[in-house]
């Protein structure tokens, strides 16, 4: 069934406000309750949560199984999605009474959905102890990694929006959202013109921007910082004048010293470019070798999950004695 991020809004208000109350309130209300109702427990009651399976790498759907000891006064399962831009989330489940297991499932997931899940379980529970009326309040969480393959059609938007997340320059210090700037690495044949001219024009020097695709600005823009590019090339002439000389035009900001292209001679190979952005790692890949292709295949993973492949291009690059092209 479709993801349940039913906003259930009498309820929701309900579990709010029932949260709210005070430890002391829930032994109360606990205390309150028939005595047919309130199981005893051998040991104070607990809370698990699990997912299946443990992460995705292709379109499906996972099965949450809550469980929750003791009488639940309310019991809630929320989820939280850390999306490759933005942050989806919202209640799953509610429900009460002595319900010891639940199951839901949650998806279709597509490669948009691409990021990592976080599921909560929340749960007032009441129990008996030794003769006693006890109330407590139990939370169990499960982390769930998607990261699913797929296709773009539009290399260059894709580039430039990670540059967007990544690399939006907030205060005067410089700083960039992403935390640290945005890279681009990789192996190719040479670059086809749009992808050369979104690196050239916009990414390596930096830009300013109102939110336009391609960058523009006029009054009030905001601005986005340098992307670092390190290229390897079979054909260095292929990859030459992307870097600009000069003053670029976001003064402080702007730049191309964290920028470099090399040329390794051989034969030619397929395309690889390793992105690091927001909050993803990119692997993409060309099948022509120049990002000209149809389709250019996109292996996405958590941030930092491209590092080892990096260190491999750049150690294969120092071993063939690439030579670096000047702008």
């Amino acid at each position: 069934m479709r993801r349940a991020l039913r906003l259930l809004a009498p309820l929701v208000l309900a579990a709010a406000s029932a949260a709210a109350q005070a430890p002391a309130d829930l032994a109360a209300r606990c205390a309150a309750l028939p005595a047919a109702l309130v199981p005893s427990l051998p040991k104070r009651p607990a809370a698990s949560l699990s997912a299946s399976p443990e992460g995705l790498g292709a379109p499906g759907v996972l099965t949450l199984r809550a469980r929750v000891e003791g009488w639940a006064l309310q019991a809630s399962l929320s989820v939280r999605a850390e999306r490759r831009w933005d942050e989806r989330g919202g209640l799953l489940d509610l429900w009460a009474g002595a319900v010891l297991e639940r199951t839901l499932a949650y998806g279709p997931l597509q490669a948009a959905d691409n990021g990592m899940h976080t599921f909560t379980l929340r749960a007032q529970v009441c129990y008996r102890s030794g003769g006693a009326v006890a109330g407590e309040e139990l939370t169990a969480q499960a982390r769930v990694p998607v990261f699913i393959p797929w296709a773009t059609a539009d290399l260059p938007r894709l580039l430039w929006r990670e540059a967007e997340a990544a690399n939006y320059v907030k205060g005067l210090a410089g700083d960039v959202v992403g935390g640290e700037p945005m890279s681009v690495e990789g192996l190719v044949t040479g670059l086809t013109d749009p992808v050369r001219a979104v690196l050239r024009d916009y990414l390596v020097r930096g830009y300013l921007n109102q939110g336009h695709y391609p960058p523009s600005c006029s009054g009030l823009c905001y601005a986005v910082a340098p992307v670092q590019l390190r290229l390897y090339a079979v054909d260095g002439a292929r990859v030459g004048g992307l870097f600009q000389q000069g003053w670029a035009q976001l003064g402080l900001y702007g730049g191309h010293k964290d920028s470099r292209a090399f040329e390794v001679g051989g034969r030619g190979v397929a395309g690889v470019l390793l992105v690091r952005g927001y909050r993803h790692d990119y692997v993409l890949l060309s099948a022509r070798g120049d990002f000209d292709d149809p389709q250019v295949q996109v292996v996405e993973m958590p941030k930092g999950g491209a590092e080892a492949l990096r260190q491999a291009l750049a150690l294969a690059a120092l071993q063939s004695q690439a030579k670096e092209v000047r702008p």
